[in-house]
């Protein structure tokens, strides 16, 4: 062999031995935590008090004088007896409807933020924090910033009713 090779781990070399990290190696690691970080910040919606999970699975039969409001178009009610705080219930068009619950998304555990339909303006405001939702759930006015939890609606016109469910 000659001289001027030097071996390392039985292989010839012409320079120093490489310690195994090559511009490659740490252009890898660097990409690796650089995805870490932003999967991290992606998850991290900062909804720090989210609209908690329950069962919702109602039938209205819209027959019924209470449900009088929704045999119109933009007809409105809220239903208190399913979901988180209650549900908001809307004829958005001809026999097609929306359900969302009354959770205002600022700070649902609290029951005072808790939503209302405002007559005047036909958009659901919350009493604690003012924040004020569309009738498709959309953030109005803040300080709320996400929309409404929904549910999804499934409408029987052969019987007239309304099933809710998540």
């Amino acid at each position: 062999m000659d001289p001027g090779i030097k071996t390392y781990l039985g292989k010839p070399s012409l320079g120093k031995p490489r310690l195994g990290i090559s511009i490659f190696g740490s252009l890898r690691s660097v990409m690796v935590l650089f995805f870490v970080f932003l999967s991290a910040v992606a998850c991290n919606d900062d909804r720090r008090d989210a609209v908690p999970n329950v069962f919702v699975d109602v039938t209205i039969n819209l027959n019924l004088p209470t449900y009088q409001p929704l045999s119109l178009v933009n007809g409105m009610i809220i239903y208190p007896q399913a979901g988180y705080r209650g549900l908001f219930i809307h004829q958005s068009a001809f026999q097609e409807f929306k359900a969302f619950d009354v959770a205002c998304t600022q700070q649902p555990s609290d029951p005072c933020h808790t939503l209302g339909i405002d007559t005047a303006t036909l958009l659901l405001q919350c009493p604690c924090c003012n924040s004020r939702f569309s009738a498709d759930g959309f953030p109005a006015r803040g300080p709320a910033t996400f929309t409404l939890k929904s549910y999804r609606t499934f409408y029987s016109p052969s019987a007239n009713t309304l099933r809710i469910t998540n």
